[in-house]
This record gives structure tokens, sequence and C-alpha cells, in this order.
């Protein structure tokens, strides 16, 4: 007996391959080579009846038959992909993901850093109000650096997080002036 919304393959695309036209469409985008960085080919057209369309999520793993889910690749990036995801298949290539880089590259920067980053691009960070007790009032908690990271690390791409400013510099602070003791010893 069917019923409907059980069984494995009801959230399945019917399809597993790209039309003829979407297959054309990621090859443009790719602009004719294969999509791993890591590639053996190194940047070397693929003749189009030689392109194999991989998944960011494999089909059997119930991803979209999509051009926003397929990659262009060579037969042997794609044999070595298998039905890893795209993410751990890069992982697994040596390849960072920008986001993975630019929280590492923010985490290495200081507090003010991080604020002058926030107040140029227009990222609001707040912190949080934390209730005081019975005779206690309530206090306002600043915003952690991990909230500064988390949040610049979605809106910056690699090419602004190299444009770090600097920090403010600290006023100097003044010297006393003090008498020598050359100045007492005359008495």
């Amino acid at each position: 007996m069917y019923i409907p919304g059980w069984g494995d393959d009801d959230d399945r695309d019917s399809r597993r391959s790209l039309s003829p036209a979407q297959r054309w469409e990621l090859y443009k985008r790719a602009k004719g080579k294969c999509e791993n960085p890591k590639c053996h080919r190194k940047n070397r057209k693929i003749e189009f009846e030689y392109m194999e369309v991989g998944h960011k999520l494999a089909w059997s793993r119930r991803g979209r038959t999509t051009l926003a889910n397929s990659v262009c690749l060579c037969h042997d990036c794609n044999k070595k992909q298998g039905t890893l995801s795209w993410a751990a298949f890069m992982k697994k290539e040596g390849v960072k993901d920008t986001k993975t880089a630019i929280k590492e590259h923010l985490q290495g920067m200081t507090l003010g850093q991080l604020k002058l980053l926030a107040k140029k691009h227009n990222v609001k960070v707040s912190g949080y109000i934390e209730e005081g007790g019975l005779f206690t009032p309530d206090r306002r908690i600043a915003p952690s650096k991990s909230k500064y990271v988390n949040k610049l690390s979605k809106v910056l791409t690699p090419q602004k997080v190299r444009l770090v400013p600097k920090e403010a510099p600290k006023p100097a602070k003044k010297k006393r002036r003090t008498r020598s003791r050359d100045t007492w010893s005359l008495f």
C-alpha cells in the first residue's frame, strides 16, 4: 500500500542529471575548466563532451539536480569526489573554505581592530543585558570578540579582510617631571 510522504525516494529529484541546456550553462560558468582548484589538469580546458557534472550535495544524499548544486568537473575529480559533499571534498583536497579562512584571519585581530572593521562596514554587533538580582541593578555586557568575528565573517570577503584598518594610536602618557639628583646634591 502506498502512503504519501513515506519511503526512500519521495524527496529525491526524479532526474539525476542536468538538461543539455543546463550543462552548457554550467560549462560556460566554469569557463570550460574543472572547478576543483587542486585538479591535476591545472587550468586546462575540458571539452564539453568530456565534462562531468558533480553535485555539491550528492543526488544519492538527497541533493537537488540544479545549477546551484552542480559543479563542472573532469572525470578524475568527479571519481575522487564520489558521494562526498563539495565542502568535504574540498577539505580532503586541502582547499580551505573561504569563510573558515576569513574567521581564522579575524581571530588573529585585536578587539579594537574588529570594532573599527565593524564600524567601517556598518556591521552592528550588540551585547546583552544581564538581569540583576533583588539588590543589584541590571547591567549591560559588551559584545565578545567571537561575536564580532561571527558577524563580520558573514559580511566580509577575503579582499576586504586584507584591508584591515590599523588601531587608532593610543595617546602617549605624559611623563612627570622630576628633579634630577644633581639639583638636590647641592645642599
